[in-house]
């Protein structure tokens, strides 16, 4: 009998693509962190400025006079909104002000 030359084979570049080997990740526990971790990527919150001080009696007081200056002009509002916008005008007011040496 005769022989027959078969046709090489032909690989599609489609057919041939390897999978990506897949590997198992280490788990960590939670809260601690990796020393492979740059400092950017800790858990703990960045302390960047101190946020000022600002005491009870001095928002109170902020307050009030807001509350009788939304009174006079007819605005809407109410005593939390004041507080809210006292402690915002006190910490502006803080953090534009050079801090005193002592």
């Amino acid at each position: 009998m005769g022989s027959k030359k078969s046709a090489p084979k032909r690989t599609d570049s489609a057919n041939s693509v390897e999978k990506p080997k897949v590997t198992a990740r280490k788990k960590r526990a939670a809260g601690k962190s990796s020393s492979k971790l740059a400092p950017s990527f800790s858990s703990e919150p960045k302390k960047t400025k101190s946020e000022p001080v600002i005491s009870h009696d001095e928002i109170s007081l902020r307050a009030y006079f807001i509350a009788e200056r939304r009174h006079q002009m007819g605005w809407d509002g109410d005593s939390h909104t004041d507080w809210l916008e006292a402690v915002a005008q006190l910490k502006a007011e803080a953090l534009e002000k050079p801090l005193k040496k002592r």
